[in-house]
Parts: structure tokens; sequence; C-alpha cells
């Protein structure tokens, strides 16, 4: 994985602090800034530019019955994540004037811990301010972005503490309709049943709530392990409205917990004392809601593990992730 380089981890970024007390955290944005439909889901509370910066504010749940499922001593990468991406949406919508019926559909997504010390959980709910920097951008003939690498750089105290990066396309509802129709696999149709495939064990996931664990099936295959993504379309986090397709964080998190479990096999540890601190996929076609997918995860170094979910004939999304033990 190659390396982004900002500002030192260790220490604060000056210029930040001001603009931080002009946002707010008295309320949530609107649910469509950041494509949800409950409100309990949205985690973002203010989006302006600031002399030039594009940046948003967020606080950072402690009950969460998903994002603080873990035995870490810090927040969830997966819960940085999802912050980052609402963060992201928000401000490509609000601040860089994107239509709210104009689908989002994600590429490349990175996440990264760049400080492990400023994501630890403190008695005090923890408030992260959020800046999107735009590297390259192709726009419609409207003006507004069409297409997006961008980073989103998320610091706690001042400090940068996580970085979310990756390409997303914006897409006007016919071109979307367009790229559904040429990237769809033949299915029967939607699951009638509430999940798909048997739950793995909480503990051979790194999860404690049997809600939160993705995948099932899990068998030793080519070094690693192969598991069968579960799909429930009434999770309330990864379904709270209704998709034509499965969700980039589902799958990310179903690859997440593959390697968990191929990382905990093949060095003989808890699968709970592991933590993501890198995760970086490439998605190369959707995930359609009627057919099963397979996560394969294989561990090809000391800490990382490559990743790979398949559906039907077809690679779904692929990459890697680092994970490290203690604290």
């Amino acid at each position: 994985m190659t390396q982004t380089h900002w500002p030192q981890a260790g220490a604060p970024v000056t210029g930040l602090e001001a603009a931080e007390a002009q946002l707010s955290a008295e309320r949530t944005v609107p649910c469509g800034w950041v494509h949800k439909h409950a409100v309990e889901q949205v985690l973002v509370t203010d989006v302006r530019e600031i002399d030039g910066r594009l940046l948003a504010l967020a606080q950072l749940p402690r009950s969460h019955r998903l994002y603080n499922d873990s035995h870490d001593f810090g927040y969830d990468i997966l819960l940085l994540g999802e912050v980052a991406r609402q963060a992201s949406e928000a401000m490509v919508h609000r601040l860089l004037g994107v239509p709210l019926d104009r689908p989002f559909v994600i590429g490349t997504m990175r996440v990264e811990v760049l400080n492990r010390a400023a994501v630890a959980v403190t008695r005090a709910s923890a408030t992260v301010l959020a800046e999107f920097v735009v590297k390259k951008a192709k726009r419609w003939p409207d003006g507004t972005p069409r297409h997006l690498l961008s980073s989103t750089i998320l610091y706690l105290n001042g400090v940068p503490a996580a970085e979310f990066s990756g390409t997303l396309m914006m897409l006007k509802e016919d071109s979307y309709r367009a790229l559904r129709e040429d990237s769809a696999v033949p299915v029967a149709g939607a699951p009638a049943h509430r999940t798909v495939g048997e739950r793995a064990a909480p503990e051979q996931v790194g999860r404690n709530d049997p809600r939160n664990v993705v995948v099932g099936g899990l068998r030793e295959e080519n070094d690693g392990i192969t598991a069968d993504l579960v799909v429930d379309l009434d999770d309330p986090v990864f379904f709270d409205h209704e998709l034509d397709h499965l969700p980039a964080m589902l799958l990310l998190e179903g690859a997440r917990q593959s390697a968990l479990a191929a990382r905990a096999r093949r060095d003989g540890i808890p699968a709970r004392s592991l933590s993501a601190v890198d995760c970086a996929v490439n998605f190369r076609q959707f995930a359609e809601l009627g057919a099963p997918v397979t996560c394969t995860a294989v561990p090809d170094g000391v800490d990382t593990v490559a990743v790979r979910l398949v559906q039907g004939d077809g690679v779904i999304a692929e990459g890697g992730i680092t994970l490290v033990t203690g604290s």
C-alpha cells in the first residue's frame, strides 16, 4: 500500500482550532446529505467552507451497536471510515453543489488510522473535524463534479487521527441506470428471507454481539479463510433504507472480519486481540442483492491480509487489510 504524506500525526495542526469553533455540534445535518434515512445513523453535525477549506464536524458515538462492538481501546476503524464517508458526501452535496438525487458510486476506498493514541475512547464524547481535499476532479457540463479523487482527514483535538481516501463518481440518473444494467449479475431475485447463511461465532471474527457478525461458513482454503457474506436486509445500519445493491461498508466489514479470522488462524491467536489499522479496497463492480458473495482472506505478510470478494464468476472487490496486536 502506498503512503500518503500528511502533517506529522503526533502534533496538532495549526489553524484548525478557530475553524472548528465556527462549526456547530448542536444537531445533525439532514439525513439526505449523508445518504441515510434514519436520524439515529447520522453522525455529521455541520459542514462549511472556511478560509477556502472544506470542513465538517461530527461526533463519535460511544454506544453504537455496530461501531463500538470491539475490544480495541480506541474508536473502530470502520466507525472512522463511516464518519469520513458521511462527511465527504455531505460536503460534496452542500459545498460542491451536487444535487441530492444523484447516486454516488465508490471506486476505490482506503481507511487508515494515522495515530492510534489520538483515536482512544475517553469518558467525554469526542468531536471530530473532517477536512475534504479534492486532488483531481472531472465535471459535468453544469460544473458539478462527476468524478473525484479525494481525501478526507479526520482530526481529533487538532491531531490528524485517520484518513479516508479514494475515488467517487456522482452520476445522473440515466447514467446510473446504464451503469447498473451493464454490471448486473443475473439473479433469480432478491433474498426472500431475513438472513442469507449462518453467522460465524463472534469470537472467530473479533466481535462481541452476534448481530454484528456479517460472515459465516468459515472454511480453510489456500492458506487462508473463505467465508460467506451474511446479508441481513433488516440490519438497521447497513440497510437503513432500500438499496438496489449491497453497500460498500457491508462489503468492507465482511472483508475485515474474514481477515481477522484468517490472521487469527495463521498465528494461533484470538481474533479479538487484533485491530485493523489500514483497510484498502478496490471495488470492481456492484454486488447484487440476490446472489451469494464469498470473502477470501489470505495473510500475505507479517501484519497484512489480502482480501477478495467474489459473486458468481466476477470479482466484486479486492484489496488488503493491516492488522496489529495490542493497544
